[in-house]
């Protein structure tokens, strides 16, 4: 499989957030419409991806510029603080309770451009630091643009927005289903770029088509209340990237929700997401448009393989099958590419 890195540009906010399983599923349906996104057809593709997935696409993760480098921004391993070892100046216990709140905050683990982890203190930063570093390049324009309280909070904000069902016989709001309610959305900083990582079989797709599936879905909208201009972006550069190897014995970090293999690893540190799947088009007419809730390791999830674990390829998982009753042939993005490192001693 060949891997990619994809730009992305948010041009609105978002109600899902930009998690690899449902950036594949919204793909599939993209393949579903036009049969010359995947040579053969989505059917012919669906039937193996159990043993051969031909697309793995990672959640959407923050890059920027910084001090001449590139970086991309992932979720911190999800490590007991003890095995990361005390931040640097920490010599006594006084102080590491001190800092533990601080310490916590820092959700955040940068990774260089080489895509190869460093697991220590001073390459994890909280969201106002992020925030910083993303912002420090931003042109002038961009800049005037960006609300100052919206930096101050992180690279994203939680922003309310109000929903509400008119009653056609009355011609108001009420109760019950016509009750007013609020969601809350997603807002990126002005500016920003994402970036997502994926690994495709080629015999099935070429990069370009993988591209033109992404677009589309930029286009019309990602996720919840796309029909209201929900979830818009655009596509900025694509470049092929070499993935670190995995190692014999390294430790891996993931990058999206995934279904672990039985068997395969002999730890595991994560954090459980709970998937509530819901279908979308022609399959929301059938009368079953919910699907079966898929417990996954979310993004960040660690794994240590067996010592007997040499596979090559860059992603970890499974699919995930019988989530259905409305689409029995249906599955999910169980797997997960996975960044190598070592643990730290």
């Amino acid at each position: 499989m060949r891997t990619y890195a994809i730009t992305i540009k948010p041009q609105s906010s978002f109600g899902t957030p930009l998690k690899g399983d449902t950036i594949f599923g919204q793909f599939c349906w993209q393949a579903a419409e036009d049969p010359e996104i995947l040579n053969g057809g989505i059917d012919r593709w669906i039937k193996v991806y159990h043993e051969r997935p031909f697309a793995v696409f990672s959640s959407a993760w923050p890059q920027f510029e910084y001090d001449n480098r590139w970086f991309y921004a992932v979720r911190r391993p999800e490590l007991p603080s003890f095995m990361l070892g005390d931040p640097e100046g920490v010599t006594s216990c006084e102080e590491r309770l001190a800092r533990r709140k601080e310490n916590k905050a820092k959700k955040w683990l940068l990774v260089a451009e080489d895509l190869k982890p460093e697991i220590s203190w001073n390459k994890l930063v909280n969201d106002r630091e992020l925030s910083k570093r993303v912002t420090e390049f931003f042109s002038k324009e961009e800049r005037r643009r960006l609300n100052l309280s919206l930096e101050k909070q992180g690279i994203a904000i939680q922003a309310e927005q109000q929903h509400n069902t008119i009653n056609r016989l009355t011609m108001t709001t009420g109760k019950g289903m016509f009750a007013p309610y609020v969601m809350n959305n997603t807002w990126y900083l002005p500016g920003m770029e994402l970036v997502i990582f994926v690994a495709i079989d080629e015999e099935a797709c070429s990069i370009e088509q993988v591209e033109k599936g992404l677009e589309r879905i930029g286009e019309w909208g990602f996720g919840r209340d796309a029909s209201t201009g929900l979830g818009r972006f655009s596509l900025g550069g694509t470049d092929e990237i070499s993935w670190p190897g995995l190692a014999d014995g390294a430790a891996l970090l993931s990058l999206s929700p995934c279904v672990p293999e039985p068997g395969r690893f002999q730890e595991m540190f994560f954090a459980p997401f709970t998937r509530f799947g819901r279908h979308g088009a022609q399959i929301l007419h059938k009368g079953k448009p919910f699907k079966n809730p898929v417990i996954m390791a979310d993004e960040g999830a660690v794994f240590i393989p067996k010592t007997n674990d040499i596979s090559a390829l860059p992603y970890i998982g499974q699919a995930v099958t019988g989530i259905s009753k409305a689409m029995p042939e249906a599955v999910a993005q169980g797997y997960s590419l996975v960044l190598p490192f070592k643990m730290p001693s």
